[in-house]
């Protein structure tokens, strides 16, 4: 049954819809959690506030997109919110004479998914697609999306205006969708 038909039993009530879809995404919100908390205790609070939130929300709209990329979006911003209310993390401002900054920001070379992967080449692909963005990209999605990032902060970081790592950031989303669009038409019938 698709993910997308579990999660409208669920919304009719059915409670095994949503044990079904947790017994499916549990071991991958827990993942993403990890990647941004680095606690294994808070994954373990953050899987259950995740599946809370799927049951009590009912956010997720078909129409927008897979169930799956909704349920991942909803896991990445509940971590980031956890470390931000404890802060756990230190953000290092670097000025843009920091050599060492273009390499910590682009060390996108071992893109940390620790997802299992339902097809065997999908994480090649993603990094295929990476390293066919500009430096500037990259170096935003890694801090946006890797490290927990405000757009805010990045835009301290690297010393650009809050406008630019908008601009790049959405250029940069677009040319992954595309990427992996065509990555998506190869892998099914």
């Amino acid at each position: 049954m698709s993910d997308e038909e579990l999660y409208r039993q669920m919304v009719a009530g059915d409670g095994q819809a949503l044990a079904l879809l947790y017994d499916r995404y549990a071991s991958r919100v827990w993942a993403v959690a990890l990647r941004l908390t680095a606690d294994r205790t808070v994954c373990e609070e953050i899987v259950q506030d995740v599946f809370t939130r799927v049951w009590t929300s009912r956010a997720y709209n078909p129409d927008l997109g897979l169930f799956e990329h909704w349920l991942m979006v909803v896991a990445r911003r509940l971590a980031i919110d956890h470390v931000r209310k404890q802060n756990r993390r230190t953000v290092h401002f670097v000025s843009s004479n920091d050599n060492n900054a273009a390499t910590r920001s682009d060390d996108l070379t071992q893109i940390p998914l620790h997802v299992d992967f339902d097809e065997p080449f999908l994480q090649q692909d993603l990094q295929r697609v990476m390293m066919e963005l500009r430096l500037e990209e990259r170096q935003i999605l890694k801090l946006v999306y890797l490290e927990g990032h405000t757009l805010s902060e990045v835009a301290q970081i690297l010393s650009i205006p809050l406008g630019t790592v908008k601009t790049r950031l959405h250029k940069a989303l677009r040319q992954m969708r595309v990427g992996m669009d065509a990555w998506r038409s190869e892998v099914q019938p």
